[in-house]
């Protein structure tokens, strides 16, 4: 049985242009896990993280337009969306593979509290508002983007460990498909001994990363909005990259190929995937799953 850790992109629930409405994201989940399950049907054994980032913006939105609407802090969004993102991968792919037992784990991913990230707050969450509302709903840390208004930035650490990966592995190994690592985990910290969640996102392929690589998985396919990865992208002459090695990889990264954008921390979890025992990274687009796992498309990265 092949085993593949999938990781969904942000478009899986809520596409470019939709607002996220029920039925937009019930539909989007539905076309999401029929490609899945047809991958399962096929004998390969599946683990699945997802983003959360456009779930915790509408969060955002509706704990900043009342006052008497009692705000939570970013981790306890990320452990809401994460129970409302797992519960409709989970009921969806239930649905199409009846006889499967399908559980989505709240999962805490434990950080460094002296990671650099906390001093340099970097990673946009929510909407856009105008300077006076920001300022009103107290914003500490937040950057402007010309035209479109002022957004609020966290902090972005790496992933260290999975609280719950002894718990994940045991339903791994009886089989279950596990639905885990959303929005990159719930960041917490150990203070004194006790856990503390903190105001933070980790980015989600970096998680997934440590996911694979901890559970011993060979092999991940990163989806996102794009059939492949390319060199001088957006430019006239771009070109697709369909097989590469880290080593090559390396070197893109280091001429700022990928600059700073989406892009970017997937190659990075790709590298680190596969210099930590990985033997094969994709990314590709969600509707190019089924060719991206028989080799036919995508941007392979190999030792």
């Amino acid at each position: 049985m092949n085993k593949i850790l999938i990781a969904l992109g942000g478009n899986a629930l809520i596409k470019e242009g939709e607002q996220g409405h029920f039925k937009e994201q019930l539909d989007n989940v539905n076309k999401t896990t029929k490609k899945i399950a047809e991958l399962i049907k096929k004998d390969y054994f599946v683990v699945i993280t997802h983003g959360n980032g456009p779930q915790v913006g509408n969060l955002e939105i509706q704990m900043n337009c009342n006052k008497e609407i009692p705000k939570m802090p970013l981790d306890v969004e990320d452990a809401m969306t994460q129970g409302q993102i797992g519960y409709f991968i989970q009921k969806s792919l239930r649905n199409f593979l009846p006889e499967k037992e399908i559980i989505s784990v709240v999962t805490e991913i434990e950080v460094d509290s002296k990671d650099k990230a906390f001093q340099n707050p970097s990673k946009p969450i929510g909407p856009f508002y105008s300077k006076e509302k920001i300022t009103e709903i107290g914003v500490k840390h937040f950057i402007e983007d010309s035209g479109r208004g002022f957004r609020k930035v966290v902090a972005s650490p790496e992933p260290k460990k999975i609280v719950q990966l002894k718990t994940i592995k045991e339903l791994v190994e009886k089989k279950e498909i596990v639905i885990c690592c959303g929005g990159g985990g719930i960041p917490v910290i150990k203070e004194k001994g006790k856990w503390k969640g903190v105001e933070a996102v980790i980015d989600k392929d970096k998680a997934s990363q440590l996911l694979a690589n901890s559970l011993n998985i060979k092999e991940m396919i990163i989806l996102t909005d794009v059939e492949f990865v390319y060199s001088n992208f957006n430019k006239k002459n771009q070109k697709k990259i369909r097989k590469i090695s880290v080593k090559e990889l390396k070197e893109m990264l280091e001429k700022g190929e990928f600059g700073k954008g989406s892009m970017k921390p997937k190659i990075e979890a790709c590298i680190k995937f596969i210099e930590s025992g990985g033997k094969k990274a994709v990314i590709t687009s969600l509707e190019k799953l089924a060719d991206a796992v028989k080799g036919k498309t995508g941007t392979k990265i190999t030792k």
